[in-house]
């Protein structure tokens, strides 16, 4: 989830010195001996249980745990009783590590403790299988995944708290030692640090120990090769379920890079080591101290730059500094701010990366047609990502707030702030609120009404321009303009950037105004003449965009809730099937109105709606090449033309998007192939690839081979300036020439 940091020698001093942990009074301690079967799917565990106090004095020695069904614990400890409950009471079923949880597939059973008097230790023994299948998780258009409640198998090994492998007794954070023994070609990973790893026996023998308070307890194993580095005090470490030393070679680079860049940022790394572990099906979890990826994701070329740090800058945010979701999750924002974005900043893309993430949120978030964000909810009620929807508030709204935070405060202050945070709140559960007042104490501003306003509070601002126009003023010039918030809910207090471009200058200038009213009557002298006046044009302010800000994309498409798809009834029957088999595939796990006619069977395009065209011999595919002959798309008889570059229709299957000819707020999809074979693949991958106006794919698989976004023309928030003393001459050709100043990363990657 921008000018260059520096950190002074003092401040740097500081923030490297071990941090102390803080006794923790309500903090549970595991001591635990784990055998691992896999290929009976069983674990044998005898686990030493040390209470926190605070825990004895609210149930004067009689406890209660949830465990996974059919483990039938049994006391290993004079004087202490077990006994199995019928029913699991309501405030059982709470949050466990990340997110609210629920028991919803009925995986534990409820048993209460009688201790003795004075007693806070004993020991329970028990065994058992777990073994849940992989089950898919549908999205709107099978933007899919799978997961599991808890499996070990021959395949590998993947235990979190929601398995309920170990008794769980409260909300309570916990430590532990786990010392673990499984076949001799395995290997084991958990949270922490590993104190031993030897082969005897037969058998693999690991420890893995965590004094750092957790909110749930990992095992996850397999097959593996490790590779491992030295970075500073921390341990990396790469674990492959195939051999392959090139790759985790860049991993470890990759990992060195990141935590030096998120040290100097934030603050010193909360563990021992960090492992990247391959799993047996595909995933991109992230665990305190190790993440978990997918054999085909980990191999992608971009994950290195993008979902791999931000992995790794939750050990700082989520994973160290845990949520507090009683006001909602900020940490999925500001780490992707910090990572996903941060690499974007560092490569020059930073605003690109916020007009898409705008761009999601008025495509997913709006209703189309009326372009209001019907769908939006506050902050506080973010909990995790389940939808585009989900990600484009939680993830998206979180991180522009952050971003503005930055603005408003300098990149010093900013970092300073969140280091304060990460000081003040490591190890335990942190809110918006924490997130305020360590804001507010280290840069000594009362930011109330920010927090409030974006966190508290769901919608966004719309801003207008009227009336600019200049007038000489001596050797000057004075720029009169109104600027306008017109949405229908509340009036935001926004720092809304400027710029101005100037006659015979090559940098703009560029200020920032205070807009705390509906309507702001702008009075701004200048040096030269202006020409032209740009409102917010490096998208810095989380707002409701204009259609004429963005180019249409597939956002807007997948975003809509009524969608119609025309079918080619001229296309010869197998392809007009592909078309239709995958358009039901999105149709299967999308709860909105998709509906699917053939061409024929309809007069004109409907304006209340979003239209999928397929095919090459849609009757309206005319309507998309006027849509995008401004953008310099021309049809052939053999395929298209996109400037210089030709795609021909027996090679390629292509993707375009265009402006709705009736509705400004609603766009004109059409996807044509002749290759039935590489029908599925386009519909598993357009989904993925939302912010794009264009796609052209070649092969069976299909691959992509080009993609990009239109360019903007006319947008309502650039306008030329009038000239109240009659001057014409606008000089578009020199605006097109002018910059705007430069911005550095908020740090360089080292």
């Amino acid at each position: 989830m921008p000018k260059l940091f520096h950190l002074s020698l003092l401040l740097l001093a500081v923030l490297t010195q071990p941090a102390v942990l803080q006794a923790q009074t309500t903090v549970l301690h595991h001591e635990m001996r784990i055998s691992l079967q896999p290929d009976q799917h069983q674990l044998i565990v005898e686990d030493t249980i040390k209470l926190p106090q605070s825990i004895l004095q609210s149930t004067g020695g009689v406890v209660h745990f949830l465990l996974h069904q059919g483990f039938q614990p049994v006391s290993a400890t004079p004087r202490v009783k077990i006994v199995k409950e019928r029913n699991v009471p309501p405030f059982m079923g709470s949050r466990m590590e990340s997110g609210t949880f629920l028991d919803e597939n009925n995986l534990s059973e409820y048993y209460t403790v009688t201790l003795p008097p004075g007693s806070k230790t004993f020991t329970i023994q028990y065994q058992g299988e777990i073994y849940h299948s992989l089950r898919r998780q549908g999205k709107e258009y099978a933007r899919g995944f799978s997961e599991t409640d808890g499996i070990i198998s021959t395949d590998g090994i993947y235990l979190s708290g929601k398995s309920f492998w170990y008794p769980w007794f409260n909300d309570d954070l916990v430590s532990f030692t786990l010392d673990v023994q499984l076949p001799e070609e395995w290997e084991i990973i958990s949270q922490g640090e590993r104190t031993r790893h030897v082969h005897a026996g037969g058998l693999m023998k690991v420890q893995w120990e965590s004094p750092e308070p957790q909110e749930g307890i990992y095992l996850v194993g397999g097959r593996l090769t490790e590779y491992s580095r030295t970075e500073g005090a921390v341990q990396t470490m790469i674990f492959l379920r195939t051999p392959d030393k090139q790759l985790a070679s860049r991993y470890l680079d990759a990992t060195g890079r990141y935590l030096k860049m998120y040290r100097m940022l934030i603050g010193p790394y909360p563990y021992k080591k960090f492992a990247l572990v391959e799993n047996f099906w595909e995933t991109g979890y992230g665990m305190p101290s190790f993440t978990l990826m997918g054999s085909k994701i980990m191999r992608l070329p971009f994950i290195l730059y993008s979902s791999y740090p931000h992995e790794i800058l939750h050990n700082w945010w989520g994973n160290s500094v845990y949520v507090d979701e009683e006001e909602g999750n900020w940490s999925e924002g500001l780490t992707t701010y910090l990572a996903d974005y941060l690499i974007e900043e560092q490569q020059g893309r930073a605003v690109e990366y916020r007009r898409t993430t705008l761009q999601k949120y008025r495509d997913y978030v709006g209703d189309p047609a009326s372009g209001l964000a019907t769908k939006d909810f506050p902050l506080t009620e973010f909990r995790s990502r389940s939808s585009s929807v989900t990600e484009a508030v939680g993830y998206g709204k979180t991180l522009m707030f952050f971003h503005m935070l930055r603005q408003q405060l300098g990149d010093q202050g900013f970092t300073r702030a969140l280091q304060k945070f990460y000081q003040t709140n490591r190890f335990k559960r942190a809110s918006f609120s924490d997130l305020r007042a360590a804001f507010s104490s280290m840069t000594g501003e009362d930011l109330d009404t920010e927090f409030s306003q974006w966190i508290n509070q769901s919608g966004a601002p719309v801003l207008q321009i009227r009336q600019a126009i200049t007038k000489p003023d001596g050797k000057d010039y004075r720029l009169n303009a109104v600027l306008e918030q017109v949405q229908s809910g509340p009036v935001y207090k926004l720092r809304v950037p400027i710029a101005i471009y100037l006659k015979g200058q090559n940098q703009a200038y560029q200020t920032t105004v205070a807009m705390d009213q509906k309507r702001l009557e702008l009075d701004l002298r200048v040096s030269a003449r202006p020409l032209r006046l740009d409102v917010d044009p490096e998208f810095d302010v989380f707002r409701r965009l204009d259609p004429s800000e963005v180019p249409p994309a597939l956002t807007l498409v997948f975003g809509s809730d009524h969608v119609l798809v025309l079918l080619p009834a001229r296309s010869p029957e197998k392809i007009r099937e592909g078309y239709r088999q995958l358009v039901e595939t999105w149709r299967l796990s999308r709860t909105n109105q998709l509906e699917i006619k053939l061409d024929s069977e309809v007069t004109g395009l409907p304006s209340d709606r979003t239209v999928w065209l397929f095919g090459w011999e849609n009757r309206f595919r005319p309507k998309v090449a006027d849509g995008t002959v401004r953008y310099g798309v021309s049809f052939t008889d053999a395929g298209l033309q996109m400037s210089e570059t030709r795609f021909l229709r027996n090679k390629h299957s292509v993707v375009l998007v265009a402006p709705h000819p009736e509705n400004p707020h609603l766009a004109l999809a059409w996807v044509a192939t002749d290759r039935v074979s590489a029908m599925p693949g386009l519909g598993q991958k357009l989904p993925h690839y939302g912010q794009y106006s264009y796609l052209v794919f070649e092969g069976d698989e299909p691959k992509n081979i080009a993609k990009g976004q239109w360019p903007v023309v006319n947008s309502s928030m650039s306008v030329a300036v009038g000239q109240s003393d009659g001057y014409g001459d606008g000089d578009v050709a020199h605006e097109s020439r002018v910059k705007l100043a430069p911005r550095r990363a908020l740090i360089d990657q080292p």
